[in-house]
């Protein structure tokens, strides 16, 4: 009897110790990467707005001979971290010191922009812009136009910007690979300096 009563004992303590046991096992997390099923991850996607960037730049600025000034604005989407594109406006002025009243001239236009970033502050950028050059003053032969002129060229540079947050400060260089676009600015090279907002 008393080794029937023992057993019973036994059997009831090793079930209880085995349940215990069983049901810790459940409880208890897995490490991760043991289970089956991933997690997925909850990746937050920018919004369109947050996408946007542009550009404020100011350049080609000369005091020779008169005045010189040129204004372009870029707005561009950011399709990732490293390439962005878009569009923008251009403004050259021109004033010329003369004998009597000093003439100037004022060329607008357009482009398209490509932006791909070589590293975190140095990107390439690649333009077509769309320029109306005007025609010379009445009375003043300045670069031998009697009427406007519509001249589409690409151009091809290096950027660099620098700053905290989403403001960057920084210059670009661009070559107009036009030899029209050339003779009409009197330059190889636009060079623009200014600031970048989410770019």
């Amino acid at each position: 009897m008393k080794a029937h009563f023992c057993y019973k004992y036994i059997i009831l303590i090793i079930c209880f110790v085995s349940m215990t046991i069983t049901a810790d096992a459940q409880l208890r997390k897995r490490p991760e990467g043991s289970s089956s099923k991933t997690k997925k991850e909850r990746v937050v996607k920018p919004s369109f707005v947050d996408r946007l960037g542009g550009d404020i730049m100011l350049g080609n600025v000369g005091f020779f001979n008169g005045l010189t000034i040129s204004a372009k604005l870029d707005a561009a989407f950011k399709i990732n971290d490293r390439f962005a594109l878009g569009g923008g406006s251009k403004m050259f002025y021109d004033q010329y010191s003369v004998l009597g009243p000093d003439p100037s001239v004022f060329d607008i236009g357009g482009h398209f922009m490509g932006r791909a970033r070589i590293i975190n502050d140095i990107f390439f950028q690649a333009e077509y812009a769309f320029m109306k050059y005007s025609k010379d003053p009445v009375g003043y032969s300045i670069r031998g136009l009697t009427e406007d002129v519509k001249v589409n060229y690409p151009l091809f540079g290096l950027g660099y910007m620098s700053g905290v947050g989403k403001w960057k400060f920084g210059i670009q260089l661009m070559y107009i690979a036009n030899e029209t676009a050339r003779d009409l600015q009197s330059a190889v090279v636009e060079y623009w300096f200014g600031a970048s907002y989410n770019f």
